[in-house]
């Protein structure tokens, strides 16, 4: 166990790693003069500018640049903001990421409990009009895209209906139109899973035996059903998460909320270098610890999953 850890463990550092530099290296290479962004319209001196450079480490080589900053990152220091200037990127980064993680962590349990109950239902009344109703429902979510998606909901529920707020993130429900943009695409695909995986697991031998027992149905697929059903799903679901991850640059840009999807197409247009790759170290961690619990999950939900040599 102490092995995969550490194995897991080389593989996370590397993986950022290599995310930092792409995008460092794309950041760098990018058209456009950072500094002249963020003087605008003045003229300033060459010596002027010659000292910025010095100051944000722009007169070096990309490679000695690169390293800098993973030596500061190391440090927890993920640089000063080029557009606000002399303000941390951590002091921007860090309430953006709370504020992602409170809406997105309530569409990801959404996502989840309505695909677990449509895929439930789909199954144990397959070749039905409610299976064929709630795949076609399935089907047309997961060919909307979620600009696509935003604008009906804000159109039909906030502009001409007046039931929700179009923007913002003041109050409850201000989560709803987002949460649902941001749910409905995986809740689709993962109910179209959770269908496919028990339906497999119906007509294993286990559930057969438990059926000839005159068990409730209901007891044999929460307790026998379920659980195996669910060891795909997972797959599913750490792939969703990336997909939700990128997909909240979107999102927050439409709704107009400060999480780190807007952070960071805000910097993108303002050429921030340092918020960026701020941002990209935050997303990149999160989806490789997301895909490492899950790895674990595997092992807690079927005895029979060991990590071995």
């Amino acid at each position: 166990m102490r092995r995969y850890f550490f194995q897991r463990f080389i593989f996370i550092i590397f993986s950022l790693l290599g995310a930092t530099f792409l995008a460092f290296t794309a950041s760098r290479l990018a058209p456009g003069d950072p500094l002249r962004l963020m003087v605008g319209e003045r003229n300033l001196a060459p010596e002027v500018v010659a000292a910025w450079e010095q100051r944000y480490g722009l007169d070096k080589p990309i490679p000695v640049q690169y390293l800098y900053y993973v030596k500061n990152a190391l440090q927890g220091d993920l640089g000063t903001s080029y557009h606000y200037i002399g303000t941390p990127v951590i002091d921007i980064l860090g309430p953006a990421i709370l504020v992602t993680l409170r809406w997105e962590s309530v569409g990801i349990a959404l996502a989840i409990i309505v695909a677990m109950i449509l895929g439930i239902i789909s199954a144990l009344r397959q070749n039905t009009w409610i299976d064929t109703l709630a795949m076609t429902v399935a089907l047309v979510g997961i060919s909307l895209p979620d600009f696509a998606l935003a604008t009906f909901l804000i159109v039909g529920l906030a502009l001409k209906l007046d039931w929700l707020p179009v923007a913002g993130f003041e109050t409850p429900l201000h989560y709803i139109l987002p949460v649902i943009t941001l749910a409905v695409g995986p809740t689709a695909l993962l109910s179209r899973i959770v269908r496919s995986s028990m339906l497999d697991v119906m007509q294993q031998d286990y559930m057969v035996t438990a059926r000839s027992k005159g068990l409730r149905e209901i007891i044999i697929v929460l307790r026998h059903g379920l659980r195996n059903a669910f060891l795909p799903v997972l797959t599913i679901v750490g792939v969703l998460i990336g997909r939700i991850l990128s997909g909240s640059f979107i999102v927050e840009t439409i709704f107009n909320i400060p999480g780190i999807g807007r952070v960071g197409v805000t910097a993108v247009l303002q050429r921030d270098y340092p918020i960026i790759l701020g941002a990209t170290i935050v997303l990149s961690a999160a989806f490789l610890i997301t895909t490492f619990v899950i790895d674990l999950l595997y092992g807690v939900l079927d005895p029979r999953i060991r990590i071995t040599e």
